[in-house]
């Protein structure tokens, strides 16, 4: 019963009402707040079914998070500077995500607990002669796992990569590398990386077979009243159609943004992923 549990969940916990230091906010459907959230920014967006637990205090002057992005309790966005996340972002209790050198986060980015990531190096007196004074951007890409309790630098962070338990990351990391360690070095012939790609014909048995859990533990009768799968394509469907489409090959999907996606999407999360195209 993990996805009617989990939404039960949210239901009863997540109920506030956050702060806005600004009247600049455009919120989607299915978005949840949990107790003392603020947002201390001068433009805010927030996509579709993304939740927001406990104790968040986003500092930013600009923050944007796409669809199903998960904010665990006490995390810390400090500012002054623009931050923008993709889709399915996943952030551990207690992390920071700093944006004053400014920060981009791309689709499917997960980052565990007690993280943190900088762009910026500021403290020492400038006007006494401190040489250590910086603010440089953070740019992380689609698909990036870094696993929990790191600290990560102003860098540039490839599609796929994987950063272990633990690890500090001071160098660019390239696309399907994985690193370890203090500081953080390539350990990707040792373990391997990431990702090794699927098959579609793999996708679409995974994905039935879920669809099919999904409903028979909402007391669904046929699964393609509510979806449908492609093996590939545009992930379109003829118009009037209430389903939700997921392409299998471009892992995206058409929305329909009923209450009823929404929980099947967070019932997917985070073993499988989708991109709306709409």
């Amino acid at each position: 019963m993990r996805g009617t549990r989990f939404i039960s969940k949210v239901k009863q916990s997540l109920l506030c009402r956050p702060y806005f230091a600004t009247e600049d906010v455009k919120i989607g459907r299915h978005v949840s707040f949990g107790a003392n959230v603020v947002f201390n920014c001068r433009r805010v967006r927030i996509g579709d079914g993304t939740i927001f637990y406990d104790n968040i205090t986003i500092d930013a002057d600009v923050f944007e998070i796409g669809d199903y992005g998960t904010i665990y309790p006490s995390c810390f966005f400090p500012g002054p500077g623009e931050l923008r996340i993709g889709h399915n972002f996943w952030l551990g209790t207690g992390s920071i995500v700093d944006c004053q050198g400014g920060t981009t986060i791309g689709d499917n980015v997960g980052v565990g607990p007690q993280s943190q990531l900088w762009t910026h190096m500021k403290y020492g007196d400038v006007m006494y002669g401190c040489r250590f004074h910086s603010a440089k951007p953070l740019e992380i890409e689609d698909d990036v796992w870094i696993v929990g309790h790191c600290l990560v630098s102003p860098v540039r962070i490839g599609t796929r990569s994987l950063a272990m338990l633990g690890s500090l990351v001071t160098r660019d990391m390239l696309p399907d590398h994985t690193y370890a360690g203090v500081p953080a070095t390539d350990i990707t012939k040792k373990i391997g990386k990431q990702i090794e790609k699927t098959s579609i014909e793999q996708r679409i048995k995974y994905l039935r077979e879920h669809l099919e859990l999904f409903a028979e533990r909402h007391g669904l009768d046929n699964v393609r009243d509510f979806a449908r799968i492609l093996p590939g394509g545009d992930g379109t469907e003829p118009e009037g159609q209430s389903v939700t489409v997921f392409d299998v090959a471009s892992r995206t999907y058409r929305k329909t943004g009923t209450r009823l996606e929404y929980e099947l999407i967070r019932f997917l999360l985070p073993d499988a992923k989708f991109i709306p195209i709409n």
